[in-house]
């Protein structure tokens, strides 16, 4: 095939369109070839690979430390009760001792627990005549509404089983039927989960007052099956409060709906979602991401950027970790101004020596390589990412959200899917009020299950929102 000079001119120039198409193409398998929990935010049941570990090695051996202070049984004072063993015979010549008073004990004890037996409690109401012929019939306790009812106990230990261990309805039919021999209906178990959802119904108001006037709160969001579709679990949540609401949609137009965000004039604190950057509060970005992707761009792309700015956030992490703990509020300013420098110096040197990306399209505009995009994108939100070193009550990552979210897929998970919106507006309001409560206040909660409702408003708690 004879060419001309301009034919072979054109034809060289589209041959090299391609092959900068099929390069970069070749790039993206291979990115997604190794990725993995540890470089991206793939969670580790959907890795491939075996997972690198990020720990690094401190020269301990493995196992408890010298100095650590162990949790054993010990023996207590007053046991609930007390076994005599008598020595009756004598183990050396055979003779009797049944009469003689024992010269001391050898003690052992065994913790358990009693048989767990259903207890059938009746309650009888008196009726009485009076001489002015009116009949009084005495008051049931409270509580006591129904002709046969469960009772506050077995209420609590069904409601823990669906909030707190996430067991499906039939398997804590199944455990009750083992337990105490009586299989309790997973229409019951719905019925308690529904009747505590009510009992908190108000605290959707309060529990949005209460975040609007947070310093720093916490935004994340992730997908859910909801009647089969795809819906969106948005997370808004403190160390003391966590809100969730489904939504159709991941954007702005949802969380207007929940009315957190619109009226908050504190710090969020997100994975840089940019419908989270259109609401005019301060914003702190989740540094755990940000390291993750430069682990990618070290391992992976081999980017003589990438460790040295790793290397700087874990410096300042850990800067501020050492004043957390010799009680100051703030950093040296010496140590402000080598931080604030130092990262962008490298940020700005390593967009300057990265090459013009090549256009591989005939129209619109040249597409960035994602070093390029990442770089930027710390360039132009450096307040929001450094914003920790800056402000302690800041937080290195946005990891509070995203533990928030795991129960909620964990729930997913064994289900497959919530049936009904409804359905899943009880377990996400009901776990919070579990998972959001110190410990004292669970073992309140086991003991008692009306102190569910009486301390509902008081402490943490959960509180569902959904369209």
């Amino acid at each position: 095939m004879d060419l001309s000079k301009e034919e072979l001119t054109a034809l060289i120039a589209a041959q090299g369109k391609i092959i900068a198409r099929l390069e970069e193409r070749i790039r993206e398998l291979e990115a997604q070839i190794h990725k993995d929990s540890h470089n991206s935010d793939i969670p580790p049941s959907r890795s491939f690979t075996p997972i690198k570990n990020m720990r690094k090695k401190t020269g301990k051996k493995r196992g408890g430390q010298k100095g650590h202070k162990g949790k054993t049984l010990e023996m207590v004072d007053n046991p609930n009760r007390t076994i005599v063993h008598e020595a009756s015979t004598c183990v050396q010549c055979g003779a009797d001792l049944s009469g003689m008073p024992p010269d001391g004990y050898e003690r052992r004890q065994v913790f358990d627990i009693p048989p767990i037996t259903l207890e059938v409690a009746g309650h009888r109401a008196e009726r009485k005549r009076c001489h002015c012929g009116h009949v009084t019939t005495a008051s049931f306790p409270g509580g006591v509404t129904a002709p046969v009812q469960y009772g506050i106990n077995i209420q609590s230990l069904l409601t823990i089983f669906s909030a707190y261990e996430y067991m499906s309805y039939d398997r804590i039919s199944e455990l009750m039927a083992h337990l105490i021999g009586h299989r309790v209906n997973e229409s019951t178990v719905y019925s308690l989960q529904k009747r505590l959802f009510e009992q908190l119904a108000d605290f959707e108001e309060k529990s949005i007052r209460h975040l609007h006037r947070s310093g720093v709160i916490h935004n994340d969001e992730t997908g859910m099956s909801v009647m089969g579709k795809r819906r969106w679990l948005h997370i808004t949540s403190t160390r003391a409060l966590t809100h969730y609401a489904v939504d159709d949609k991941r954007g702005k137009e949802a969380t207007d709906r929940i009315g957190i965000l619109p009226h908050f004039h504190g710090r969020s604190i997100h994975d840089g979602w940019k419908a989270y950057f259109r609401y005019p509060c301060d914003h702190g970005l989740c540094n755990a991401h940000h390291l993750r992707e430069l682990i990618f761009f070290e391992e992976e792309e081999k980017a003589p950027w990438a460790k040295p700015l790793k290397d700087l956030l874990l410096f300042a992490k850990t800067s501020v970790e050492r004043a957390k703990n010799e009680g100051r509020d703030h950093l040296d300013p010496a140590i402000l101004q080598h931080i604030d420098r130092r990262y962008r110096e490298i940020l700005q040197g390593a967009l300057a020596d990265i090459p013009s990306p090549t256009r591989t399209a005939k129209r619109g505009r040249v597409k960035k390589t994602k070093q390029q995009n990442l770089i930027e994108r710390l360039l132009c939100h450096e307040e929001s990412v450094l914003a920790f070193i800056h402000d302690f009550n800041v937080p290195f990552d946005n990891n509070l959200a995203e533990r928030d979210g795991r129960m909620m897929k964990l729930k997913e998970k064994i289900s497959g899917t919530f049936r009904s919106l409804q359905g899943g507006s009880l377990l996400r309001q009901n776990t919070r009020l579990y998972l959001d409560r110190p410990q004292e206040q669970q073992k309140c909660l086991r003991r008692d299950h009306e102190c569910i409702f009486r301390e509902a408003v008081r402490v943490g708690g959960v509180v569902n929102s959904y369209v």
